[in-house]
């Protein structure tokens, strides 16, 4: 929801989960061409026949928005790094940035959300109930929070309360103007990965949701671990 607001905004070329080891899922040529139209079938054709040239294709796409004024904005695929599961192994390494950080000026921010609520919206999706042991998810956490805790990040709770505030204060850290016009857009905005709308949304508003249902039962078990309470400290959250 954060990256349909963001991307919904004038200037703004958002590509979305974006990683150098997920180009069969999600590929940033093909979001480009496609969802943007700024490159030509040709220069597709020639991206992928030199292979997975990652940074050149990063390299291309920022040159046209350059062209247009535009800006480019990744949404890291981080899941692959940190989770990982049911693609890969995580090895807990920010690969988006180590692959990047030599040919571009990168500017950073995590988004984050109570490890609680994030648990409990992950496991709805049975490859992950079933294969995705809670110490395993905590790891992924407190490693992603630990990197966090570097770039600066935004809470997704203060978000859903105060959208335009948060929003603009994401706009200054990421050096965007912010355009309040994305009210105007944002719920029809259909050009992002892994969109689960409407959700448990009831309607096109921003706004603070309660808890899910088996969250106490839940909480209990996240209260013998380590790491669920040294992500708390980290990302600003209590228990």
């Amino acid at each position: 929801m954060i990256c349909r607001c963001l991307a919904s905004m004038k200037g703004v070329v958002l590509l979305s989960e974006i990683h150098p080891r997920g180009g069969r899922m999600f590929n940033p040529v093909q979001q480009a061409a496609e969802w943007y139209g700024l490159l030509q079938p040709a220069e597709v054709q020639a991206l992928q026949q030199r292979g997975r040239d990652f940074t050149a294709a990063i390299g291309l796409i920022a040159q046209r928005c350059a062209e247009q004024d535009k800006v480019l904005v990744l949404r890291d695929w981080s899941h692959l790094d940190f989770i990982g599961l049911p693609f890969m192994q995580p090895d807990y390494r920010p690969r988006l940035q180590e692959t990047l950080q030599s040919d571009f000026d990168l500017v950073r921010l995590a988004t984050v959300r109570h490890p609680l609520d994030q648990w409990l919206s992950l496991v709805k999706n049975p490859v992950f109930a079933e294969q995705l042991p809670l110490s395993k998810y905590l790891k992924g956490v407190r490693r992603f929070a630990e990197m966090a805790e570097g770039t600066g990040f935004i809470q997704y709770e203060r978000f859903a309360a105060d959208p335009d505030t948060v929003l603009q204060q994401l706009c200054a850290a990421l050096q965007l103007p912010f355009d309040a016009s994305y009210r105007e857009r944002w719920a029809e905005y259909r050009n992002i990965t892994g969109d689960v709308l409407p959700g448990r949304a009831a309607s096109d508003a921003i706004s603070s949701l309660p808890r899910q249902q088996n969250a106490q039962s839940q909480l209990e078990a996240f209260r013998t671990r380590a790491d669920y309470g040294r992500i708390l400290q980290l990302l600003n959250y209590t228990d």
